[in-house]
């Protein structure tokens, strides 16, 4: 192998580690807006209510409340929702679906700096009964969840309004439907409901916000809807703000608000993305929205939708949203009907990462374990791939055959090197060999092993989903989340080791400090290998050991 398949295969390696750290966060538009501090957007004309009802007048509310602030429970076969009356915002929402984290408790774990090792005893979820994936996490700089305030020229109305729920339970069974209602009374006589419509077949439900102005003055300002959550602890760097806004999509990660940032148009739909779950909401109206994204602490953002109004003394107005809690399921988040599926975002390469995707599920269904499907995904990408391996191989056959006369061209013309390359070429050219042919397979494949990186940390089909998930005639956790690594570290180890046996059966380079070099790479990639998804290593995994049987053919036939 000549110093320029070694500079390519560098290379490749280098484009390998850009693209896992950027890879998933890419096909982001930079926001439209400046920050609100600096260079506040112009106010987009303010509409006037429509079908605005008389209302009688009623005496303002007392400023505090009389009794503590209920819990009222919103249960059903997807989530238990939990809200206050304090703001009739939410204080928990959590998937019954899915689980916080998998139920196995430790029996001994070791870490090394970045290298952890973990002997967990597996128990079944039943058994553990471990705690229902939680979507609600608030710093105390932050509103809660779904709280509604009144910016307004001569009225505020606080995103904490005690309110007023009409029970304290809701409980729904398969396709049936429920309502929620909470009324507030401010001091200056405005009248704020919340309605919360909910389906028990899905994720989504309604919020139906009614304004009143008792007040006698007229309201100028604008309604805000806040959107609060932090990250996964387990997953860090995943939070990011996602939305539709002016039919472009728009995602910015989290660690760029620290000065806010605002997106002003039509906003069709706005949310918080932590990598497996979403939380949406989504304007019915047509008034032009803006929305202001903040990160009040590390590892939490907050989102505020506002929609400006103008409410004269004795009138009534409503305001609609549509609200999504749930997985980032591509069937799910289609119910909903609104295009949240472009939130499924698998970064530059998402149009592999797709079909792939598919393929997976459609394995799944035959073989219903993500582990198997996987491993036989692997073997059809190897045998798309198994020309162009196969040209490899016999490249550097030839390339082995030719070392001879490399290294006595190399000798004769140690002392001009561009006399050596014009040689080397002219000898390649005799030949009909192509010193570059033994990279191309590897940057055929990489895009594919991008993907599945991509598919592996951010498909929700994928998470907890096992393949042989205790070691054999043991109850020690092997395998048992394919999105997480391998807490024994023996895939890492034994990909290690079938990259050590690929080299050995693969023409050796004539440069001894090249071959060197060669060696260190198993080393490398069984230590970044380490930490990564043990479905990625899986796959790298099953691809090492059928190109050391494709090796070992073509060895052996091919002369």
């Amino acid at each position: 192998m000549e110093k320029r398949a070694i500079i390519a295969l560098a290379l490749s390696f280098l484009v390998f580690l850009v693209f896992m750290y950027i890879g998933g966060k890419t096909r982001q538009v930079p926001p439209p807006e400046p920050p609100a501090e600096q260079a506040a957007a112009p106010e987009p004309a303010k509409p006037q209510p429509e079908a605005a009802k008389p209302v009688a007048p009623l005496p303002a509310a007392p400023a505090q409340p009389a009794r503590p602030a209920r819990e009222v429970v919103v249960d059903t076969p997807l989530y238990k929702a939990v809200f206050t009356e304090s703001g009739a915002s939410l204080k928990s929402f959590k998937l019954k679906k899915y689980r916080e984290s998998m139920p196995f408790p430790t029996l001994f774990s070791f870490s090394l700096g970045p290298v952890s090792f973990e002997v967990e005893r597996y128990q079944t979820v039943n058994d553990g009964d471990g705690p229902y994936k939680e979507l609600v996490r608030t710093d105390p700089l932050q509103a809660l969840p779904l709280s509604l305030s009144w910016d307004g020229k001569e009225v505020n109305l606080p995103p904490t309004l005690f309110y007023e729920a009409d029970r304290t339970e809701l409980s729904l069974k398969d396709n049936e439907s429920g309502v929620l209602r909470f009324k507030a009374v401010s001091p200056d006589g405005v009248t704020i409901t919340k309605t919360y419509k909910f389906n028990a077949a899905t994720y989504a439900f309604d919020l139906e916000a009614g304004l009143a102005n008792r007040s006698g003055r007229p309201l100028d300002g604008h309604l805000d809807l806040y959107l609060t959550g932090g990250e996964d602890p387990s997953r860090k760097g995943y939070l990011a703000f996602a939305g539709s806004v002016d039919k472009r999509y728009e995602r910015v990660a989290q660690g760029k608000f620290k000065e806010g940032k605002s997106f002003a148009g039509d906003v069709h739909w706005a949310g918080l993305d932590e990598g497996y779950f979403f939380l949406a909401m989504a304007p019915t109206g047509k008034e032009q929205n803006t929305v202001t994204v903040t990160e009040p602490a590390g590892g939490f953002l907050t989102a505020n939708l506002k929609t400006p109004q103008v409410l004269p003394p004795g009138q009534q107005l409503t305001t609609a949203y549509t609200l999504f809690f749930g997985p980032k399921k591509l069937e799910v988040l289609k119910q909903v009907g609104l295009g949240l599926e472009q939130v499924v975002d698998f970064g530059w390469f998402h149009i592999l990462a797709m079909p792939l995707l598919y393929l997976l599920k459609f394995l799944d269904r035959i073989f219903q374990n993500y582990g198997w499907s996987l491993v036989v995904l692997t073997i059809i990408t190897r045998l798309i791939f198994w020309w162009p391996n196969h040209k490899s191989y016999k490249s550097m056959k030839e390339m082995q055959k030719l070392q001879p006369k490399v290294a006595k061209i190399r000798e004769k013309y140690k002392d001009d090197k561009e006399a050596m390359n014009r040689e080397l070429m002219a000898l390649y050219r005799t030949f009909k060999v192509n010193p570059m042919g033994s990279c191309l397979p590897m940057f055929l494949q990489l895009p594919v092993f991008i993907a599945l990186y991509n598919i592996l940390g951010n498909a929700i089909e994928l998470r907890h989903a096992s393949f042989i998930p205790t070691l054999p005639f043991t109850d020690i956790v092997w395998l048992a989340d394919l999105s997480a690594k391998d807490p024994l570290l023996i895939t890492p180890i034994v990909m290690g080791a079938t990259m050590v046996i690929q080299q050995k059966m693969t023409p050796s380079p004539g440069d001894p400090a090249q071959a060197k070099m060669m060696m260190f790479l198993p080393i490398i990639f069984t230590f970044l290998f380490l930490n990564f998804a043990s479905g990625l290593v899986i796959y790298w995994l099953v691809n090492n050991v059928l190109a050391i049987v494709q090796q070992y053919f073509t060895n052996k036939y091919i002369t």
